[in-house]
């Protein structure tokens, strides 16, 4: 039986394309809100994702799709905290369902450890980490977004 209430269209790469885009706007967005962390964090983007049932959906378009969960994380700098519960929700984000957008920075001696690699930044950071966010993560797909070298490609399968 499926639920009327989510999306079952398979997921494209010009649909991750599109999330992309979206997600590299918030991206800007987030800084005009908040401009005193454009020094310390704006060139610090490591990559973006899409997380949770939406990148389970798009390996197994069954699973359909409630809302789009984008990730955005940036490396760590002492000199200025980043917001803990740094969020943004958009009710009719795309494909007529929200969007939230959720962003966390990585702590920099992860980021040092593999350097221009944001695939292993990520992954390294979700697998050392024990908080309710990395276990949340961790139990469903993570698909790149950005850079264009992690977009599309499955950089966790969780339990699809």
């Amino acid at each position: 039986m499926t639920d009327i209430k989510r999306l079952y269209d398979p997921l494209t790469i010009h649909d991750l394309e599109k999330l992309k885009e979206l997600a590299l706007r918030e991206h800007e967005e987030f800084f005009e809100r908040n401009p005193h962390l454009k020094s310390v964090f704006y060139n610090s983007l490591i990559g973006i994702c899409l997380c949770q049932g939406a990148a389970s959906h798009y390996l197994n378009p069954k699973v359909g799709i409630k809302d789009f969960d984008i990730w955005h994380f940036y490396c760590e700098d002492n000199s200025i905290a980043f917001p803990y519960r740094a969020h943004k929700s958009i009710e009719k984000g795309y494909k007529g369902k929200p969007i939230d957008f959720l962003k966390r920075a990585i702590p920099k001696y992860i980021c040092d450890s593999y350097p221009n690699d944001p695939e292993q930044i990520i992954i390294g950071y979700l697998l050392e980490r024990n908080t309710k966010t990395k276990n949340l993560l961790l139990e469903k797909a993570i698909v790149g977004l950005f850079p264009d070298k992690i977009l599309g490609k499955v950089l966790w399968k969780g339990k699809v």
